[in-house]
């Protein structure tokens, strides 16, 4: 959740619209829906280091999500804007 208000308080600073800065944080979020029926549906992540196949992202409007597909749940890693430098975590 502290990725998300960052991202907000991102958007907020560049637009100046809190209705933009919400909506964005509402699309990553409501993305993540899907993962509770087809969790295995994105590509590796490719940005971790020695991934056993359990790490994912994707991507939704310039941010990329990353996650970890456990045995009974699914773990949000981070989400981070796009255009930055990837980084291996």
């Amino acid at each position: 959740m502290a990725q998300l208000t960052e991202v907000r308080e991102t958007i907020l600073e560049i637009s100046k619209s809190l209705t933009s800065a919400n909506r964005m944080v509402r699309e990553i979020f409501d993305s993540t829906d899907i993962l509770v029926d087809q969790p295995e549906m994105y590509a590796l992540d490719t940005n971790k280091f020695n991934n056993d196949g359990s790490y994912r992202c994707y991507e939704i409007r310039r941010y990329q999500v990353s996650y970890r597909v456990l045995e009974d749940s699914i773990r949000i890693i981070r989400i981070r804007w796009s255009s930055q430098e990837p980084r291996e975590h």
